[in-house]
């Protein structure tokens, strides 16, 4: 199967991004320190509601559209029925046994998804592309070159999903383009259709990888990183008192981000190494299992005194290192491993005849 390291890493950089989104999660969800029987709610310092902002308008974005991409290129090395089967043990069965997981852990069998619900749309994104490849007319639209005029439509069509998000979901958040279900049970229908959308045009971009190289360059990149800025400069403003202009602002800012880091990782990533390959196995497992390591330490950190920049960088660093050593502990060798990496992947195998 081709590989295409780039963009296999910034798949995992788009998780990995998780342990810095989480870091302060106890000052912009302070009510999870009553868990930890501390009553008082701190309140996160600006540079947090900042960084917040800035990394949660395009990490899931870009994330779902790679997921998009890669769907097509496994689809069509292997067919839609091993790739739904994957798909189905990989990120179905794997979200439904964590998440029943850490409701053990917390004492309540209420089927929250936590930081897992990215995993919940994923496996209906599966199902949903999974059926439609049976309608050859889709399967026609996949492999259509896209026009400079066509990709202006789909640019537009992508920005003002998030104002239409905002209508379709009462009490969206319009601040951090972060309101994701809480349960199984619990659709989302702005952010599920603003999501689903970004996982269908990088379906498309397969057929088009070319525009992968047109990002790539300086003059792009320039544009994108100016108008981004002065969009993300101008959220920050309007964040306030929330308008249908900043709804526009925070489509315009993810759609801007996700392309320059797509150009940055054509232009920059050509080919992989053993570290950026060591991150790329280790980003799933590390997502799955950093969030609890990293509420207890910040807790602790907190309890001692420590400053929120420290708290931050050491809750990282701290998270980082216990999922490495619990995915080496718990799932590198074990049968675990089939539903995180898959089967072929896996080291545990059973050996037949």
């Amino acid at each position: 199967m081709d590989r295409f390291h780039n963009l296999d890493f910034l798949r995992a950089f788009a998780m990995l991004l998780g342990l810095a989104v989480h870091a302060p999660l106890i000052f912009y969800e302070p009510s999870i320190l009553r868990e930890f029987g501390i009553n008082e709610m701190p309140e996160a310092e600006e540079w947090i509601w900042i960084l917040l902002i800035f990394i949660t308008n395009w990490r899931m974005p870009l994330f779902f559209l790679l997921s998009g991409f890669f769907s097509v290129l496994i689809i069509q090395k292997r067919g839609v029925t091993k790739f739904l089967l994957d798909r189905t043990v990989r990120i179905g069965v794997t979200c439904i046994i964590f998440c029943l997981i850490y409701d053990y852990v917390d004492g309540r069998l209420d089927f929250t998804l936590g930081h897992l619900w990215f995993l919940f749309y994923l496996i209906i994104f599966v199902f949903v592309f999974s059926f439609i490849q049976k309608f050859k007319l889709v399967k026609k639209i996949l492999q259509q070159t896209i026009t400079s005029y066509k990709y202006l439509v789909l640019a537009i069509l992508l920005i003002i999903t998030v104002p239409l998000a905002s209508v379709l979901d009462s009490g969206w958040n319009t601040y951090l383009l972060l309101t994701p279900p809480e349960t199984f049970f619990e659709l989302k229908l702005g952010n599920l259709l603003h999501y689903f959308s970004y996982f269908l045009i990088g379906s498309l971009l397969y057929s088009n990888q070319n525009l992968f190289t047109k990002l790539g360059q300086n003059k792009t990149l320039l544009s994108l990183t100016i108008l981004s800025i002065v969009a993300f400069l101008y959220q920050l403003i309007e964040s306030a008192n929330p308008t249908a202009i900043h709804t526009l602002l925070i489509g315009i800012n993810t759609l801007c981000w996700v392309l320059i880091f797509l150009g940055l990782a054509t232009k920059l990533m050509s080919s992989s190494n053993k570290i950026l390959g060591w991150l790329v196995e280790l980003s799933y497992p590390i997502y799955l299992l950093h969030l609890l390591p990293i509420l207890i330490f910040s807790v602790e950190l907190y309890k001692a005194g420590y400053s929120q920049i420290n708290i931050f960088i050491l809750s990282i660093i701290f998270g980082f290192g216990v999922s490495v050593f619990l995915y080496y502990l718990l799932i590198k060798f074990t049968p675990l491993n089939w539903l995180v990496n898959g089967y072929k992947k896996s080291f545990f195998k059973f050996k037949f005849g």
